[in-house]
């Protein structure tokens, strides 16, 4: 029996829901309010020290990072491959997800903090050293110098934003010329990169940043190629949590102009 510790609005538990629908397998659910910090209480963290969803425990088996468990579910359930057949193909998919784990992954953490929840936590805690004792409580380091930084320096001059920007800005350059005369980023048929890829243009687009690729129609239909699936509508459309999604949205009229003006500097 497989079971999945995730939260509704993870891109990454996003990704591994839409596998595992891909492929028609059953799970249990383990749903953690990350907002409430289940991830740091001691019966999960005994799961994950770090703290991170999702998880996968198949029989047992504990895994860990949802790129590999994006493998370990390829490699145990062959059925309904999500990866290219073709050996070139199979490479270049690899190297597309890779770009993930590489700083992608991250830099969306960056621009959502920096568009919505910066000021849900300067709201939350109003004086310097309640935000400390916030931050001295994040067990991963870089995560709490990511909060550091969006939270002491004015938004436009955050380093971080500024090499998320031009990281996206490359992105979206490349899955538009992947994308021209394709319906999927590799190979004829959707695989585990339109699935690990779609999550991260959903946030973008849940933080008002849609505009971004407007320029690109051929990103844009894909986007609806693969919300149509089945795989996406029980991936992600049924977990969809609507005050989150109101929470990201708080500051979507600033938010594309703060970042067009990044990606107007030299």
């Amino acid at each position: 029996m497989i079971t999945l510790y995730h939260n509704d609005m993870s891109v990454c538990a996003q990704k591994v829901r839409m596998i595992l629908a891909h492929k028609g397998l059953d799970w249990e659910s383990q749903h953690l309010n990350l907002r409430e910090g289940d991830q740091h209480k001691p019966a999960f963290r005994k799961i994950n020290p770090k703290g991170l969803v999702p998880v996968l425990v198949d029989n047992n088996d504990v895994v860990l990072e949802s790129s590999v468990i994006v493998e370990y579910l390829e490699d145990t359930y062959p059925d309904m491959p999500i990866m290219p057949i073709n050996n070139y193909e199979k490479a270049v998919a690899r190297r597309w997800m890779i770009r993930l784990d590489a700083g992608l992954h991250a830099h969306v953490a960056t621009i959502s903090f920096c568009c919505a929840f910066k000021y849900q936590l300067l709201s939350k805690y109003s004086t310097q050293s309640e935000l400390e004792a916030f931050l001295d409580k994040i067990p991963d380091v870089e995560r709490a110098a990511l909060l550091r930084d969006t939270l002491q320096n004015n938004t436009l001059d955050s380093q971080r934003l500024q090499f998320a920007v031009a990281a996206y800005a490359k992105l979206l350059t490349d899955m538009s010329e992947a994308l021209k005369g394709n319906n999927w980023l590799v190979g004829s048929n959707i695989n585990a990169v339109d699935y690990s890829f779609i999550p991260y243009l959903d946030r973008l687009e849940q933080l008002g940043l849609k505009e971004w690729w407007q320029s690109s129609p051929e990103i844009g239909q894909w986007l609806n190629r693969v919300r149509d699936t089945v795989a996406y509508k029980k991936g992600i459309g049924e977990w969809m949590n609507a005050k989150y999604l109101g929470l990201m949205a708080i500051n979507a009229d600033s938010s594309w102009q703060t970042i067009s003006t990044l990606l107007q500097r030299p």
